[in-house]
């Protein structure tokens, strides 16, 4: 099934030769019916579709889970809290969140989760440092409310988007993907935003609601950074998920398992369900963040492990023969890599990125790649290495 547009539905009065009926049409003004939607309405009423029927006999999902791994961060668990309750008060929804301690180190963290397992809808859940893929399988484990909100610490969501999930759920559209915007004018928080843009232009080109499933997976945003699914469906990725490497706490915690997330439930998609990002804008942050992305990287997108081996050698081989090039010619290399920020800029203006954004891009693009692909080689080594 390929993606699809969708909107909020419109009723629209209309006259025909059976008498006044009513038209309906996407709130985005494609003029064409919403799917599952009936185009007139007769004096006699249809009898219920099937998908009408599951939808009343669907669960209630009077409470909203959220699993919230946190690791060293501080302040930012108790503004995600925060902003949580005051969508999740707008919205009318109870909270079940359950914050699993990821082995938090510095003493602002350790104080802050003491603080927020005060709140009667919280429990902090403690383990050893064990990654983020792991904190939030031991969060869905412990969490028993049947729809579960994936959040991660640095995620504000916005004030309305609990509202439009639940009339979006009370549809049966029950796994969702936040939209992002970025909470810093920092060029290297804004380059994350940037490269997501390159990266998923089909959707930032044109933001709109879409939906989409696993033909059409690697054309949209998705993460599990504010992801809503049912709790089920996220165990039985979770279990089915086998990371590439020994190490677990650097396993990739999305993109393999949200593709299977996809082939069972579209991903719905919308500009109009925010969150606000916070990402990690501090020298040291930003860089090691460029080297473990690089390494998650391979754990989501090599799907043959035994690939690892001739893989590494090909990279190896081509950073050895930039390195050489650097290094007698180092004036068009220059050169080369100038006219590289450049394209990588422009490019990323063109594909829906802000002006801001576009510089970042641009401008950190050579210290990302030689980072990024340092994870990279470090990604292939551990899966040519694993068991």
């Amino acid at each position: 099934m390929k993606a699809i547009v969708t909107g909020s539905p419109v009723l629209v009065p209309c006259v025909s030769g059976d008498g006044l009926g009513v038209a309906v049409s996407s709130a985005r003004g494609s003029g064409e019916p919403t799917k599952g939607w009936s185009t007139t309405v007769q004096d006699t009423p249809p009898l219920p579709t099937a998908e009408a029927r599951a939808a009343s006999s669907a669960p209630s999902h009077a409470r909203l889970g959220v699993v919230m791994p946190a690791y060293n961060e501080g302040r930012w668990v108790r503004r995600a809290l925060d902003a949580l309750e005051v969508a999740a008060a707008r919205a009318d929804w109870p909270l079940e969140v359950v914050v699993v301690d990821d082995g938090a180190t510095d003493a602002e963290s350790v104080a802050v989760l003491a603080e927020v397992s005060g709140r009667p809808h919280v429990r902090v859940v403690h383990q050893a440092n064990a990654g983020r893929f792991a904190a939030r399988r031991v969060g869905l484990e412990a969490v028993k409310a049947d729809l579960v909100l994936l959040l991660d610490a640095r995620v504000e969501v916005a004030p309305e988007s609990l509202e439009r999930l639940r009339s979006a759920v009370s549809r049966g559209e029950t796994v969702w993907n936040y939209d992002v915007v970025p909470g810093s004018r920092d060029l290297r928080a804004l380059f994350w935003t940037g490269i997501t843009k390159v990266w998923w232009r089909d959707y930032f080109r044109t933001r709109r609601p879409v939906a989409f499933d696993l033909d059409d997976f690697d054309r949209y945003p998705k993460g599990t950074g504010a992801f809503l699914a049912p709790r089920s469906l996220l165990l039985e990725a979770a279990g089915e998920f086998a990371s590439h490497f020994a190490d677990a706490s650097l396993a990739s915690d999305d993109t393999r398992l949200l593709r299977t997330v996809a082939a069972a439930e579209d991903i719905h998609l919308s500009p109009d369900v925010l969150c606000t990002h916070h990402a990690k804008s501090g020298r040291g942050s930003w860089s090691r963040q460029c080297f473990y992305r690089g390494t998650t990287f391979v754990d989501g997108y090599l799907t043959d492990p035994s690939r690892a081996r001739g893989l590494l050698a090909g990279v190896l081989a081509v950073t050895a023969a930039g390195g050489v090039a650097a290094a007698t010619l180092p004036r068009a290399s220059a050169a080369a890599a100038a006219l590289g920020c450049l394209t990588a800029g422009v490019g990323a203006r063109w594909c829906g990125a802000t002006p801001r954004e576009s510089v970042a891009v641009g401008a950190l693009s050579p210290a990302f790649g030689v980072l990024f692909g340092a994870g990279v080689v470090r990604g292939l080594r551990l899966a040519a290495s694993s068991p």
